[in-house]
């Protein structure tokens, strides 16, 4: 189908109807082309219930794309776009989930200008409790485009409505983030508009294999790191708290190889093992790599922002 210029809505469900909705290889023209994307007020669609399949078709600049509520999604194959014509833009969200666990896949779409946003927000009482909190999200084999936009802005956003929640089950893989005409800082946030993240309770999150054009940066989870140290010490500390997604902890190590000989301070070689502590710092973003002795060189060190499971 193709659907031309709607006033506000172009498919909307106002209960249930909306469950094993299908579409594919549809276009949907905005009525706001040349509206500033904030000021955009129309949605391309909603979901109210679960197992929808939106595929191969293309939206083209609504204030936003699509609002799902309920699990069991599929996005496969599509491209949305939220662009304007200014410069510096605000950008706002395409995608947004409005429940914590979703059981859906993000695979192989052209993510153009716009966040994915990922809230709690049709939740009665949005503070974590007996339930599963954010988790069941695997975004793949995306391609994602930025254009003249602010330097804050970032294609991924999880806006807990409550208090308590974490995240356990999100998959970032084999993704291209891409900026044109400037750079971006990251690509990933937490709004903390209502409430933070527990940063002591995540677990399961995978982020790896993306690639990153203009984007200041870096994340990972987990993060290999290469360490040197010039000088003998008995304690290294490691900093990765940048490469961490949504400013997570450094939870765990799963490695820490030496690269070369270790030695001491006279050149001679350290052999004993050295023991990690986590969640060092203000922050507790660092890591401290202890030595039995004054030690200098080169390691890679694998650290977590979350429990694997």
């Amino acid at each position: 189908c193709y659907i031309n210029l709607p006033k506000d809505k172009a498919i909307t469900s106002i209960g249930h109807g909306c469950q094993d909705l299908l579409i594919d290889r549809c276009q949907f023209l905005s009525n706001e082309a040349r509206v500033p994307a904030q000021d955009r007020v129309s949605v391309a669609l909603n979901v109210n219930a679960n197992d929808s399949k939106i595929r191969e078709s293309r939206f083209v600049r609504f204030g936003t794309t699509m609002i799902l509520n309920g699990s069991g999604h599929l996005i496969v194959g599509n491209h949305w776009f939220q662009g304007d014509e200014e410069t510096n833009a605000v950008r706002v969200a395409g995608l947004v989930f409005t429940q914590t666990n979703v059981q859906s896949a993000v695979t192989g779409n052209y993510i153009d200008n716009s966040v994915i946003e990922w809230t709690n927000e049709y939740s009665p009482d949005p503070d974590y409790g007996n339930e599963f909190s954010f988790g069941g999200l695997t975004v793949s084999g995306n391609t994602f485009v930025s254009i003249n936009v602010a330097p804050w802005f970032t294609w991924f956003s999880i806006k807990p409505y409550g208090e308590g929640h974490f995240l356990h089950g999100l998959t970032i893989a084999n993704n291209v983030f891409k900026s044109l005409n400037g750079s971006i800082d990251r690509i990933e946030k937490v709004d903390t508009s209502f409430a933070n993240l527990d940063f002591g309770r995540m677990r399961n999150v995978l982020i790896e294999g993306n690639t990153f054009n203009a984007v200041n940066q870096l994340c990972a989870n987990p993060v290999v790191l290469q360490v040197d140290q010039a000088t003998a010490q008995t304690v290294w500390t490691v900093q990765p708290g940048p490469f961490l997604p949504f400013g997570g902890w450094a939870r765990n190590v799963e490695s820490v190889v030496a690269e070369g000989m270790i030695t001491n301070a006279s050149g001679g070689r350290v052999s004993s093992m050295p023991y990690v502590n986590v969640e060092q710092g203000a922050t507790k973003q660092d890591v401290t790599v202890n030595w039995a002795e004054p030690a200098k060189g080169r390691i890679n060190i694998i650290v977590r922002m979350d429990n694997p499971n």
